[in-house]
């Protein structure tokens, strides 16, 4: 069965997934168990699943430890006094098995042990995933309670057995996905074989659960982030990933499992939740997202971010955790998660002397990175900070990675911008149309809903669309290649490495250089090149539309604006290019010319201005053109167009495309938001080599102060060169490193070049300047100009991080 959380799952639909993927040359995947990892050595004594005996050695806290921080801890008692209320109707015995830790009182441990006896242990499929971790958890914390006695400790343990057997018999299969169900089928796994795997016959399981778990750390290791969205990590994934590392660290005594440090993946994520919570209060909605996108609406924000914060005791996410619970109006949410205190919650991880958790903004401006990068060779997603905790604060995200699973969607180089509203949004909604509707397929996923570039090929079409029976939409939107929009069989991290460049083409994005200047200006690229169809790939029946495409981008902090730079070569002069800005208002600027739809507030329309300005709650974005030098913009929104598509690929025969419908883009939502309007600009001139270049000047509408000025520079026929304020930006015109390089203006100016030989020293008007190991150079201020030329080699092959 597909294992697709939250997507209906049919026998059909995996015959037609299993057919197309024959008819693509791909024979069905034959799933083989992960190899065995070092061996696992139990803690006898119980507790030793997140707790640990009063005298027993290593991590982990007592039960004392947890009813002195009830007694003690404010925000501890105020969370937990409403799981002292909750209804254990429909849970599982690990709640009860908590309620009696922290209170002492029998009659929870009473109403545990029952459970543990007589409620059913569900099994993992259909979208549900196993409860067997609960008994797991409240069998090791009774293990020594007279309430087990009599032979009841043992059918418990039985009970527990017998359900890992068969969860482990579905892990050894191939109906899971990795960065999808596989993950918290694993770590349920490890929960279960942690509390019985020293009983007479558990060796075996405790050794091929362990390899499994080993599998799952490696995936979340190597990604940094949730492939799938906010979503789908917060609802399924990230609360079982934390009792899990938690059980291992404390059952074991290890810090590590099949070379994978445990802590720090727990670090990485914590982290990357943190930065992904934006200044709207809604976490960046990459991927299918649609609930909890919000602090309070589950709880499991909360609980997670504690969590991370107390297993990877690093400061920075426990201010993070503090940040969260501060800033929700629900703390550990509106469901039965308030037990999960016990567990998560530990002040001791908080940062050292000064640091006061009422105001964790304060430290976390001081002292966190203001730019960060996740997934360097895999997720490829970074984000750009401002001033934590102001709700006016300038945010950005930008997104360049390979495709990890099936929930994510198409849109590889896409940024989005936030200040005082959301003033470049990614849009498209998660539901409206089903699944594998229309306007999910068509638009939604599509590289046409994010700010990322189209390229126009007439007749294109997706050949994973195709093979769908009955789909509604087989075309690409005029964007990057749909490779698996309903299902994935990526079953491991070598799996996954395995079709990287074989098979479905996994790979889309490579960030090629990522370097922060702290209070100057921090920088991505990406080569995005694979995500096309293109001259390295191209799927059955396309052609390859495009042989290059990267971008840049660029945030000048003093200036407080975005630069970007693009490289598109076509492989034929009828493919048009695209640079795609979304807004949730009509961009205002320039003489409109009405080319199809009903009025200039309702279609698309046609200027030749080079400004444009869009509006958001208290934010106004001005954007401006400076390449391409003869180009046009189309304006595409308004009731009836906000989702418009160019299905055949081609707008030379009139704009005949489909207005795909997700719902009333004038009603507000609460998390990921549907858009309205989007800015097209492309090229007038024909041609197979182009490039743009735009400026992002995000402002508060209540700013009064002047914008920086703007215009593009001479700088030769190898560069681009803007100036934006007092800071010029160099850029190669082809995806290769400048060897030299000369820009003239007017006045006293800071350079720095994009595409430098990286580690390579150059002479800059007498001085010598050795570049960064991505490719920068900070040319520093002169007057009216500089020259540089590169002058020596980077010192060793290991220095070259830019591969165009």
């Amino acid at each position: 069965y597909l294992l697709t959380n939250g997507c209906k799952r049919v026998r059909p639909m995996l015959i037609l997934l299993l057919l197309a993927a024959v008819a693509h040359g791909q024979a069905p995947q034959r799933y083989l168990p992960p190899p065995a990892v070092e061996e696992i050595r139990l803690r006898p004594a119980h507790p030793r699943l997140i707790f640990r005996p009063p005298a027993g050695p290593g991590p982990g806290r007592t039960f004392e430890d947890v009813r002195q921080l009830n007694r003690e801890d404010a925000v501890f008692r105020a969370i937990f006094a409403q799981a002292l209320v909750t209804d254990p109707a429909g849970q599982g015995p690990a709640l009860s098995a908590v309620l009696w830790i922290v209170t002492g009182e029998d009659r929870h441990a009473r109403a545990a042990a029952d459970l543990l006896l007589e409620a059913a242990i569900t099994h993992s499929g259909g979208g549900r995933y196993s409860n067997v971790w609960s008994f797991a958890l409240a069998y090791d914390w009774l293990h020594d309670h007279p309430s087990l006695a009599g032979g009841a400790r043992e059918k418990a343990a039985a009970r527990i057995a017998g359900r890992l057997e068969s969860e482990l018999a579905q892990l050894d299969a191939s109906g899971m996905a990795t960065w999808h169900g596989r993950n918290q089928a694993a770590n349920n796994a490890m929960v279960a074989a942690l509390a019985v795997g020293d009983l007479p016959g558990q060796a075996n399981n405790l050794r091929r659960a362990a390899a499994h778990y080993a599998d799952a750390l490696r995936a979340l290791d190597f990604s940094e982030g949730w492939p799938e969205g906010p979503s789908y990590w917060i609802y399924n994934r990230a609360a079982p990933y934390a009792v899990a590392a938690d059980s291992f660290l404390t059952a074991t005594g290890a810090e590590s499992l099949g070379g994978v440090a445990i802590r720090e993946v727990m670090r990485k994520i914590g982290l990357w939740s943190l930065y992904s919570y934006a200044p709207n209060g809604v976490f960046e909605p990459f991927g299918d997202s649609a609930g909890s996108l919000r602090l309070g609406e589950t709880g499991w924000w909360e609980v997670a971010q504690d969590y991370f914060a107390k297993l990877s005791r690093d400061p920075a996410v426990a201010a993070g955790a503090d940040y969260f619970r501060n800033r929700s109006p629900s703390p550990y949410g509106r469901r039965p998660l308030h037990w999960y205190a016990a567990l998560a919650y530990d002040p001791s991880a908080r940062p050292a002397a000064g640091y006061d958790p009422a105001r964790p903004e304060e430290w976390m401006r001081s002292h966190l990175p203001r730019a960060m990068l996740f997934g360097r060779d895999s997720l490829g997603v970074a984000f750009f900070r401002g001033a934590w905790g102001d709700a006016d604060e300038l945010f950005a995200a930008f997104k360049a990675g390979d495709l990890l699973a099936h929930h994510d969607h198409y849109q590889a180089g896409h940024f989005s911008i936030q200040r005082g509203g959301l003033l470049a949004p990614l849009t498209g909604l998660y539901g409206p149309g089903g699944y594998t509707g229309a306007y999910r397929l068509g638009y939604a996923v599509q590289t046409v809903a994010s700010n990322s570039l189209l390229i126009l090929a007439p007749g294109e079409s997706s050949a994973n669309l195709r093979s769908l029976k009955d789909s509604p939409w087989t075309a690409l939107s005029g964007g990057q290649r749909v490779i698996r929009p309903t299902g994935f069989d990526c079953l491991s991290l070598d799996h996954f490495r395995d079709q990287l460049n074989a098979g479905p083409h996994l790979e889309r994005a490579a960030i090629t250089a990522f370097e922060i200047a702290p209070g100057g200006f921090d920088y991505a690229a990406a080569d995005l090149t694979a995500a096309y169809n293109s001259t390295r790939f191209a799927e059955a029946g396309a052609a390859a539309k495009v042989s290059l495409v990267t971008r840049q981008f660029v945030h000048l902090r003093e200036e407080e604006a975005f630069v970007v730079y693009d490289r598109v070569e076509t492989t034929a002069p009828g493919y048009l290019p695209k640079f795609l800005l979304h807004s949730l208002a009509k961009p205002a600027g320039g003489e409109e010319r009405l080319l199809a739809g009903n009025d200039e507030n309702d279609g698309i329309l046609e200027s030749r201005a080079c400004a444009f300005t869009v509006s958001h709650q208290r934010g106004v974005l001005t954007h401006r053109v400076l390449l391409p030098e003869q180009a046009r913009a189309l304006k595409i929104g308004g009731p009836n167009f906000y989702a418009y598509v160019e299905a055949d690929g081609d707008q030379g025969n009139g704009f005949d495309g489909v207005n795909l419908n997700g719902g009333d883009p004038a009603a507000p939502h609460p998390g990921k938001q549907l858009g309205l309007w989007r800015l097209e600009l492309e090229p007038l001139a024909a041609g197979t080599s182009h490039r743009f270049l735009n400026v992002l000047l995000p402002r508060l509408a209540s700013d009064a102060a002047e914008l920086p000025e703007v215009e593009l520079l001479e700088a030769g026929e190898d560069a681009h060169a803007v100036r934006v304020g007092g800071t010029v930006l160099v850029f190669a015109r082809q995806a290769a490193p400048l060897a030299r390089v000369a820009v003239q203006w007017n006045g006293r100016l800071r350079a720095v070049i994009l595409d430098a030989r990286p580690d390579a020293g150059y002479d800059v008007d007498g001085r010598r300047i050795q570049a960064s190991g991505e490719g920068v150079l900070e040319a520093g201020a002169a007057e009216g100009g500089f020259r540089a030329a590169q002058t020596s080699p980077p010192p060793g092959p290991a220095a070259a991080r830019v591969s165009w």
